[in-house]
């Protein structure tokens, strides 16, 4: 390791080891932030995208309900009150 060193000794780091720190800690950041930009850059595209196909997308009318197919047949919503309903089969 760089910065390791036994407890005791005052031993100075060299110059070129600290230059090679200083080097792979701003290439380590440049290549985080060239990923972290990618991955912003491909969100964007795909936030485009989908904004895009919603916008020309048909559109009902807003509070409308949706009429049914022809032959549709619909129930009451009353129930049929029978004798028994009381009761529960076991």
């Amino acid at each position: 390791m760089f910065i390791f060193q036994q407890i005791g000794t005052n031993q100075k780091i060299p110059f070129t080891t600290k230059l090679a720190l200083v080097f792979w800690i701003i290439l380590g950041l440049a290549i985080l932030s060239f990923f972290a930009f990618g991955v912003f850059i491909i969100a964007l595209m795909v936030g485009v995208v989908l904004f895009a196909t919603n916008l020309f997308q048909k559109k009902n009318e807003p509070n409308s309900i949706p009429k049914p197919p022809p032959g549709f047949q619909t129930r009451t919503n009353s129930r049929h009150i029978k004798n028994d309903d009381d009761v529960i089969d076991i």
